[in-house]
């Protein structure tokens, strides 16, 4: 990178986006009115819609996500992690509303290497990764730290159906919303389509924005246990069952999102452990191209190996367990990261143990934590964070190979 530097080669990226073929992708999963859609909008558009229109189908948004809150930018900051991480921890609002993951608060801690930085007649660029350049204006340089202004990073925000546990497939290994070849769908192919009734979480192949290309999952809930009043029946309940100055969680009336964020990473864990299961058969017993001379040559005096290939692919079509999802972030076959967003913190409805609830979870998953409100409040950190995330655990997982 610094031979990068001193051949003058990043200012011209300040204003581009560098990760125009590659988007960060990251899908929302929650309940109803758990407010993805309207993060989503808030993140992409800077307002959203008070009336609630339930999603109905996944739908991607991209967007050149443009960092405007220095909070965001000095998260973004990998060229001075010291600087950058003081004045994280200084601002109030950190300390309140939002729980840095293991993942990120190593990254501080570690002695990172400076950049030479290049100079224009205006800016100064610090570095460049893969996904922004870091740069400020040359008068931001003369005082006291200033986070660096970002490039505008590509991103794909995933919206999903509400969840259902009744209605949601972990995993699929060919999409169902495409209109696949016979030799896939098989006898499935002999009747007419059917309207499809189910939402995988995971996809192996097919048309779906839900595969395994995906680069982070925001598990999100409401603050708000519920938008309407409880009945005569179950408030007589609630006051029957527990004392009015020691309500919990399950007490409270309503069908309250968080209880759904448990199912969700059950489910999601099991995906990923059908995904890596069947990654690694694939790759295992895959079929070798019979056309190819090189293939041909190689196996001309090693006829056993096409008795082998079939016997092991008969063996890997036997094995009924699952892989299990590395818990090591540097493990690259370890899933996505995931930060769970409470939402309607600032709500006058909002339930202060639900809020209480998501940031200690959040703990015991070893994950982050950000509570925010769409309706008065710029939400770039909560997008900065899953990006540093990604781009840590890529760090981590660098050199080493998948199945």
């Amino acid at each position: 990178m610094s031979s990068i530097l001193k051949k003058g080669g990043l200012t011209k990226y300040v204003h581009e986006t560098a990760n125009d073929s590659n988007p960060v992708r990251i899908a929302f999963l929650g309940g109803a009115k758990s407010g993805k859609t309207s993060t989503i909008s808030k993140l992409g558009f800077g307002t959203f819609q008070d009336t609630y229109y339930p999603t109905h189908k996944v739908n991607p948004l991209l967007i050149n996500f443009q960092v405007r809150s220095l909070l965001a930018r000095a998260i973004l900051d990998e060229c001075n992690p010291e600087q950058g991480m003081k004045y994280i921890f200084n601002t109030t609002k950190m300390n309140e509303l939002i729980g840095i993951s293991p993942v990120i608060y190593q990254s501080f801690s570690k002695v990172q290497r400076k950049l030479l930085p290049e100079s224009s007649s205006s800016t100064v660029v610090h570095g460049r990764n893969q996904y922004y350049a870091m740069y400020n204006l040359k008068e931001e340089m003369m005082g006291s730290y200033v986070p660096p202004r970002i490039s505008p990073i590509l991103v794909e925000l995933i919206d999903t159906p509400s969840f259902d546990p009744n209605r949601v497939v972990p995993f699929l290994e060919a999409s169902l919303y495409m209109k696949l070849d016979k030799e896939i769908l098989r006898n499935l192919a002999n009747e007419p389509r059917k309207p499809v009734s189910t939402n995988p979480l995971l996809v192996a192949s097919g048309a779906s924005e839900l595969n395994g290309n995906i680069d982070g999952y925001f598990f999100v809930y409401s603050a708000v246990p519920c938008y309407n009043p409880p009945s005569y029946e179950q408030a007589s309940k609630s006051e029957s069952k527990t004392p009015s100055n020691s309500i919990q969680l399950e007490d409270i009336p309503g069908d309250n999102t968080f209880s759904l964020l448990s199912i969700i990473k059950g489910a999601l864990d099991e995906a990923w452990r059908e995904y890596n299961t069947f990654k690694k058969r694939w790759s295992q017993g895959k079929e070798s191209d019979i056309f190819s001379f090189k293939s041909a040559l190689k196996n001309i005096w090693k006829e056993q190996n096409i008795s082998e290939m079939e016997s092991m692919r008969e063996e890997l079509r036997k094995q009924i367990k699952l892989i299990d999802n590395p818990s090591d972030p540097a493990d690259p076959n370890s899933p996505p990261p995931i930060w769970i967003i409470c939402t309607h913190a600032n709500s006058p409805l909002k339930s202060p143990v639900l809020i209480e609830n998501g940031a200690k979870l959040a703990k015991f998953w070893k994950c982050g934590f950000v509570s925010i409100d769409n309706a008065n409040e710029n939400i770039d950190e909560v997008l900065a964070l899953m990006i540093k995330e990604i781009l840590e655990r890529k760090k981590l997982q660098k050199g080493k190979k998948k199945f």
